[in-house]
């Protein structure tokens, strides 16, 4: 066939046999390279599926990095020496999704992690068991145990919680921050027998810290315990003694055994119960320390809750505030005495929270109706306060002894320390963290769960590569 008459087919729209046969050869292998790389995709998905089935492959696109376990969970799970069990109180398949993903990657951060799954309607024994020990396990909730020692976060405690009231009086919730890391990393700390800082509570003076006080402080890596001062000798693993809304005052001999312990290095945090006239021992000591609670409780009209005596503070220059700088959440301090600071005896005072311009304050004992009068003082006020002294210690070093005072109790109730969407629950354990350099709580918080978030398993990374190569294959050009 000559020149003329191949030009001649070609425009006619015939296409010779020989191209033809090149064009099926071309596509038959393009078909077989096709086959051949969905075949090695899947057959590395299986291998790596089967070798490494403990890990986790997640590409956490989460802008507040929720998945990620922090350098300091890390640094705990590489110093454990003996196994611990998290135990999920459902089945895998009902599991909470997030929950799921953040024990994923604890069992994938170290060998001595374990995660099972447990539907206690279909596995009754188990929650009987731990009932007899008085522990009450519920559904979706994380037990987590090492050898003897075992600790429960019940779902809802795992969340940051935000309430918000409709119109017609109905109420609806929505997860605002994923508390997670922080508490299963803390109940490891906790079961695994690693050191803790200790929390003493005194006693003997109808003190009135509630219980749910008190359990935070135990479920946050803390060593939690009872002294009657001038009684009991205040142990020595103890960092922080805690003063909650005492309604008698202490003796000399008291306040001595309070001296010695802050002499070695001890912190004191003391909540003031606003409703007590006068405490003139435990005022004066604090006095000493260049922080006067006065007989004024504050009052703010504007940013309140439900009341002027509803506070809704600002926050001041302080570490113990660093973290509500990086995270949207506010305080309600109800029913607040206003205190006045001096830097007395060397010791260094900084206002921790304070009250807007707009409050005023009323003489606790006369006041008799809430509304402004032209006789109050004007704000803003000092709300709580930290003082701060330096010394040298038992070893020659340079430490630090510090002081919290808040003439404030009812901020720390249950009902303000469990609504999720307050964050007094974190403002309790970041006055601690202040006082005692706690690892855990300084430095794994609470993730951002309303950021715009994407989460891409290894499966689906996988299959998009598939389907990405193939789409390569198919859209290449085809010529003769």
């Amino acid at each position: 066939m000559s020149a003329v008459e191949h030009q001649r087919k070609a425009n006619s729209g015939v296409i010779p046999a020989e191209v033809q046969r090149r064009r099926r050869r071309k596509n038959r292998l393009r078909v077989a390279c096709l086959l051949l790389t969905v075949a090695v995709i899947l057959g590395v998905y299986s291998v790596i599926s089967a070798a490494t089935d403990r890990f986790s492959w997640r590409l956490d696109l989460t802008e507040d990095q929720v998945f990620r376990l922090t350098d300091t969970t890390r640094n705990i799970l590489a110093g454990l020496e003996d196994i611990v069990t998290f135990t999920y109180c459902n089945s895998r398949s009902d599991a909470d999704t997030n929950l799921k993903e953040v024990l994923s990657r604890y069992e994938a951060a170290s060998s001595r992690i374990d995660v099972s799954y447990v539907d206690l309607d279909a596995n009754p024994a188990l929650a009987e068991e731990y009932s007899r020990k008085g522990m009450e396990l519920n559904p979706d909730g994380i037990l987590v145990t090492c050898g003897v020692q075992s600790r429960f976060l019940p779902w809802s405690g795992l969340y940051e919680i935000r309430t918000a009231s409709g119109e017609d009086g109905s109420q609806s919730y929505s997860l605002t921050g994923l508390k997670a890391e922080t508490m299963l990393t803390s109940a490891v700390v906790a079961v695994s027998g690693q050191s803790c800082p200790g929390v003493a509570f005194t006693a003997g003076h109808s003190e009135d810290g509630s219980g749910a006080l008190k359990d935070l402080v135990t479920n946050s890596n803390y060593e939690t315990s009872q002294v009657v001062l001038g009684v009991d000798a205040i142990g020595s693993n103890v960092n922080v003694v805690v003063i909650a809304g005492a309604r008698r005052d202490f003796s000399g001999a008291e306040l001595a055994a309070l001296d010695a312990f802050m002499e070695r290095g001890g912190s004191l945090c003391v909540f003031r119960d606003p409703e007590v006239d006068s405490l003139p021992n435990l005022d004066g000591y604090l006095a000493d320390w260049g922080i006067t609670v006065t007989n004024q409780v504050v009052l703010e009209p504007r940013q309140q809750m439900d009341s002027p005596l509803n506070i809704i503070p600002n926050f001041g220059v302080s570490m113990i505030n660093v973290y509500f700088s990086e995270h949207s959440t506010y305080l309600v301090l109800p029913e607040c005495r206003a205190l006045e600071l001096s830097n007395a005896n060397a010791s260094i005072t900084n206002a921790v929270l304070r009250s807007t311009s707009s409050s005023y304050a009323k003489d606790f004992a006369s006041m008799s109706t809430l509304t402004q009068s032209a006789e109050d003082a004007a704000g803003p006020f000092t709300l709580a306060a930290t003082g701060e002294r330096s010394f040298t210690n038992s070893d020659g070093e340079s430490d630090t002894q510090y002081v919290f005072a808040v003439a404030c109790t009812g901020f720390y109730q249950d009902g303000y320390l469990e609504t999720g969407s307050l964050g007094n629950a974190d403002f309790v354990l970041q006055i601690l963290s202040y006082m005692t350099d706690n690892e855990v709580t300084l430095n794994i918080q609470t993730k951002n769960l309303t950021a715009d978030s994407l989460s891409v398993s290894r499966t689906a990374l996988l299959l998009f590569s598939a389907v990405f190569l193939s789409l390569i294959h198919i859209s290449e050009p085809t010529r003769p």
